[in-house]
């Protein structure tokens, strides 16, 4: 019996290796080489070719060495403009069999640092829609805040989104509306999940103009950007509408913000 599932386990590896070749996830022994840079880079940009990615190595260390190798590269996106760090490992298969599998969070890496890097972007976008967009930084200090929020019967930090935005009584749905728009299509240039691999969101929060504590701000809404939605199911992350297509739902949007806004200033 112990025979046969051992056949059975070395068939799936096999099926596995023809299917999956190419990506992150490929058998090999406990003293094979891990993926290299060049496949690392070849990976990752037919993987985020929407963003057109230039990946140019400027680092290899081999920090463990043979059995189970682990190296760590450091990338230079010369399209985007920003460096990333990723492992590229052999370690135990993750089915009982001998051997080795090579693995790497390269693609996990460059999603969260292609989408940390637009944050800059993003903030001198906001500031024409009179839109206050935390920098990368900030969000981080503010999420280490001890300010709370009542949700429900239970007090939450006040600060927990990706990204934080704060709005004065000057802003207007419309315009938080169409900066949202423009932030799904770099989300998901091209309606492409690429860089969504794991779930993103913003938060608004209403300050008044002049109030430099920001741990004063009124939460008024968040919004989740996955892969799987469009740009209607993000709307409906965030607020109600019975809308029967994207319009409808569109013209919701910004009547909510409006009416949270007016009552968050009054």
């Amino acid at each position: 019996m112990r025979l046969f599932v051992k056949f059975v386990l070395l068939g799936i590896v096999g099926v596995c290796s023809v299917v999956l070749s190419g990506c992150s996830f490929i058998w090999t022994t406990e003293n094979g080489d891990p993926a290299t840079p060049e496949d690392i880079k070849s990976s990752v940009e037919k993987e985020f070719s929407v963003v057109h990615p230039n990946l140019v190595l400027q680092s290899s260390v081999v920090e463990k060495e043979k059995p189970f190798q682990r190296n760590v590269y450091v990338f230079y996106d010369e399209s985007n403009g920003f460096s990333f760090t990723t492992n590229s490992v052999v370690h135990r298969p993750t089915l009982p069999v001998p051997g080795g599998e090579r693995d790497t969070n390269a693609n996990f890496v460059y999603s969260e640092e292609y989408l940390i890097h637009l944050n800059g972007k993003l903030v001198e976008e906001a500031k024409p829609y009179g839109l206050r967009m935390a920098p990368y930084e900030e969000v981080l200090e503010l999420s280490k805040s001890s300010a709370t929020r009542v949700a429900g019967t239970n007090k939450i930090p006040l600060f927990r989104s990706n990204e934080i935005i704060f709005v004065d009584k000057s802003v207007k749905g419309k315009d938080i509306l169409t900066f949202m728009k423009s932030i799904y299509s770099q989300y998901k240039p091209q309606d492409n999940p690429a860089l969504l691999l794991t779930e993103r969101s913003i938060g608004f929060y209403y300050l008044p103009k002049g109030e430099a504590d920001k741990t004063k701000a009124k939460y008024l809404i968040s919004f989740r950007f996955k892969a799987k939605n469009d740009w209607k199911e993000t709307m409906l992350t965030g607020i109600g509408s019975t809308g029967a297509d994207t319009s409808a739902v569109e013209r919701d949007f910004v009547k909510v913000l409006d009416d949270m806004i007016y009552h968050a200033a009054h």
